[in-house]
């Protein structure tokens, strides 16, 4: 039976989840920052390297299903759902952080020689005016696709593809009878897209521009994981409308620990890694969320006020931990005569750089976001 009008709950763990997530990433790009700097690198191991991707899918998992919760929500109100105040919040929650990382990449960053990349930093400049202006326009997975990363800006391709789904999804939930069919025609249409333009790449081999061409499109489409934020949704909507049919079974002890065993196997291990498609992936972290979050018999609990604050700086740990590893990286290597030769030095400067990290995040939270965030919350 389809609820009315219900409070907004409180999830417990979605914010503990969000800072797995932000360590995740920032462990998985200590390695790829000393690659790119020449070092002895475990970024070649297929466990790490997709470590980061994994755990960016699992944000969008996170934020198609809060964002969806909310949305159903505000839709069963006499209302309806108020898209541009929608727009607002999502803008005062998104956009400062965002541009902030950006400007600074483009216009500080290649300036500094502590932060630069040997190889990357010199085509910042070479493709700013291509790639520049895809990134103000919150496409910088399209500017990812088409040419070399710009360094310290490559966490915001995840943003973009959310903020993309952000400008989607509140239209669809407002002006649709149902929930189901958009969400399946986003996931359905997404992927579809994506096999069609490599198929189209595969058969255009024998001509190198066209290939070229298709293979922007297809590295765009593999970015572009909106299926994985539509599922999240369907999570949600599960929750919301009370379908006891999938949540009974999902919140048994038996599945629980058949899914959180395969998402640590995923996580850690080089077993069971996507090779184009994240969507299974997606199901996988949506059933992980929907127990941590709604199961009152969760066999993983992660609430407490030290969590929650961690979390509240998850998203400032996932902006700003690139440059903070660089420079972690150049005063280990002053100090050291033979850096990450070794597990201790390794250990080291990966507690060390997320140490920083959080440090960093801090008070990026508390002196940058929390006036945007205040003028948030009185938006209601």
């Amino acid at each position: 039976m389809k609820k009315t009008a219900a409070p907004v709950p409180r999830f417990p763990g979605l914010n503990a989840l969000r800072f797995l997530a932000a360590t995740a990433v920032v462990l998985s790009h200590v390695e790829l920052l000393k690659q790119y700097g020449g070092l002895p690198s475990a970024y070649e191991r297929l466990a790490v390297y997709e470590l980061g991707r994994l755990s960016v899918t699992f944000f969008f998992v996170l934020s198609g299903y809060l964002i969806t919760y909310l949305l159903l929500v505000e839709k069963a109100r006499p209302e309806g759902i108020d898209v541009r105040r929608f727009y607002v919040r999502r803008v005062l929650r998104i956009w400062p952080l965002y541009y902030g990382v950006v400007l600074l990449a483009f216009l500080v960053f290649p300036a500094v020689p502590a932060l630069r990349v040997p190889g990357h930093t010199d085509a910042v400049t070479e493709h700013v005016t291509r790639t520049l202006p895809l990134f103000l326009a919150f496409l910088p997975q399209l500017a990812l696709s088409a040419w070399p990363p710009v360094p310290y800006a490559e966490p915001t391709w995840s943003i973009g593809v959310e903020e993309q789904f952000y400008l989607l999804w509140p239209l669809l939930l407002k002006r649709g009878r149902g929930f189901v069919l958009p969400a399946l025609v986003v996931a359905g249409a997404t992927v579809v897209a994506r096999h069609a333009a490599l198929a189209t790449a595969v058969a255009s081999r024998a001509d190198p521009e066209r290939l070229a061409f298709w293979n922007v499109v297809v590295n765009y489409l593999y970015f572009t994981r909106l299926e994985c934020m539509a599922i999240g949704g369907l999570f949600a909507w599960f929750f919301w409308a009370g379908k006891t049919a999938v949540l009974k079974p999902l919140y048994s002890p038996v599945a629980q620990w058949a899914v959180y065993a395969l998402t640590a196997g995923v996580l850690v291990t080089d077993m069971f890694k996507p090779i184009f498609d994240y969507g299974p992936y997606a199901v996988l972290f949506g059933v992980v969320i929907l127990n941590v979050s709604t199961n009152p018999r969760s066999l993983v609990r992660l609430s407490g006020p030290r969590l929650e604050w961690l979390g509240n700086l998850s998203f400032s740990m996932y902006m700003l931990h690139e440059p903070v590893v660089q420079l972690t990286i150049g005063v280990f290597r002053r100090l050291m005569r033979a850096p990450f030769a070794d597990l201790a030095s390794n250990v080291a400067l990966h507690a060390v750089s997320l140490l920083l990290t959080v440090g960093v995040a801090a008070l990026a939270y508390r002196y940058f976001e929390t006036p945007f965030l205040r003028l948030k919350s009185r938006l209601g």
